[in-house]
């Protein structure tokens, strides 16, 4: 199955406005939200770094075919902002690991994409 260039945009989009969302949740909304899936890692660490990784595979199949360095800048930027963004947010803050988090999930997107790309 292919996407179309327009389905992958699409695509695209609804990943980042998820991670927005995600992002900008209050802290007791967030908390109340994870409190129930009595999971032994938080849930947020592994949606950043599954969105991440989501998007930067997307950005590197056919259609979109970016180039690495292009998705990674894209994924730091992203990265960067939504970290500071929760700055603003009542309940939450702003980590280096979670920077860290996001790349290595872009990083391994990227890599699956490339290996997908090859069949």
């Amino acid at each position: 199955m292919r996407l179309s260039r327009k389905s992958a945009w699409l695509l695209l989009a609804v990943l980042l406005v998820l991670l927005l969302f995600g992002t900008q949740m209050p802290g007791a909304w967030r908390d109340e939200a994870f409190r129930g899936s009595h999971l032994p890692w938080q849930m947020t660490k592994v949606a950043h770094f599954v969105i991440f990784a989501s998007m930067a595979c997307l950005a590197r199949l056919p259609p979109l075919l970016m180039s690495v360095w292009r998705i990674a800048l894209a994924a730091l930027v992203l990265a960067l902002v939504t970290e500071a963004l929760q700055r603003f947010v009542p309940g939450r803050d702003s980590s280096w690991l979670d920077v860290a988090i996001d790349m290595a999930g872009a990083a391994l997107g990227v890599l699956i994409g490339i290996l997908l790309g090859r069949r």
